[in-house]
């Protein structure tokens, strides 16, 4: 039979697991990893086609994002990439919401 400091302790258990669950999905180490080479390849063949100006800023950026992609920050690199293409006036591609 099951007495009732056990239904106590199951209850508070899975009230700590539920309240939990949320801060698990928004972590920031569950974020896609990045390609730094293949990120900055992709900027240089985007930045052949267009304004001198604006492919030396995005050019500036990326290198910048490259360099903070090595020191271990994935998560920063990737905010530089994206601004780095929108520099370019490239489409940035988001994820979607569910």
């Amino acid at each position: 039979m099951i007495n009732r400091r056990t239904i106590d302790r199951l209850t508070i258990a899975t009230l700590a697991i539920a309240a939990s669950l949320p801060f698990m999905a928004v972590s920031p180490a569950q974020a896609a990893p990045v390609d730094c080479a293949a990120q900055v390849q992709s900027i240089e063949a985007s930045a052949a086609g267009v304004d001198a100006k604006a492919a030396a800023k995005a050019l500036r950026t990326a290198r910048i994002a490259a360099k903070i992609c090595e020191e271990g920050n994935a998560h920063e690199a990737a905010k530089k990439f994206k601004l780095a293409q929108s520099q370019l006036g490239a489409p940035v591609q988001l994820a979607e919401r569910r």
